[in-house]
């Protein structure tokens, strides 16, 4: 057998709220855009992959969710999500094990700020703050967790709280997505869904 490190993969992200949505959303509560790099180590422990229009991968390699012009993918109308409004969408982009053909992993998506959230609605996420699901946006965490088996895929949705904002403001934030071999992960991270 052999075994292999498993290193950790950091994701970073870059978040700025100005501009309008022309996307699949699973619900809409109230202009601004949200555009991030998540750029992946070299070890690639996961797969990131984008899912929706606003999601894609940028020559450089990152992945960018762009509600904004800027978007390669802009259908030509819109200028971001609305200010004091919050918008849930359930697959944003997906987190894969298609890299391990032997081990399960458990992978930690965290947001450095609340306006950002995440949940998965086909289940298997978990707060990293006590193990409730994050399975709908009226559950979404700012810190969640999950395990993935070899060759599958979770799809992480997100909600974006843009209460209390104007037009034209800037957020600037960091997203970080980190993988570790099931049994080595963090003893915070006790409830993210392992069978033992």
């Amino acid at each position: 057998m052999r075994k292999m490190p498993l290193g950790i993969l950091g994701a970073m992200v870059a978040l700025s709220l100005v501009i309008g949505v022309s996307a699949t959303f699973s619900d809409y509560n109230a202009d601004r855009s949200v555009h991030w790099n998540i750029t992946t180590d070299d070890t690639e422990l996961i797969d990131l992959k984008p899912i929706q229009p606003y999601a894609y991968i940028a020559d450089n390699g990152e992945l960018v969710v762009d509600f904004s012009p800027e978007n390669p993918n802009y259908p030509g109308y819109g200028d971001g999500i609305s200010p004091a409004s919050e918008y849930n969408f359930d697959e944003v982009f997906a987190v894969s094990n298609h890299l391990w053909e032997d081990m399960w992993i458990v992978v930690r998506v965290t947001s450095s700020d609340t306006h950002v959230e995440f949940y998965s609605h086909e289940g298997g996420v978990y707060a990293v703050d006590g193990g409730a699901a994050a399975t709908a946006s009226d559950s979404a965490r700012d810190d969640v967790c999950f395990t993935l088996g070899p060759n599958s895929e979770k799809r992480i949705g997100m909600d974006l709280s843009a209460n209390g904002d104007s037009p034209g403001d800037v957020w600037d934030e960091t997203m970080t997505v980190k993988a570790y071999r099931l049994g080595t992960e963090p003893a915070e991270l006790n409830n993210c869904g392992q069978v033992r």
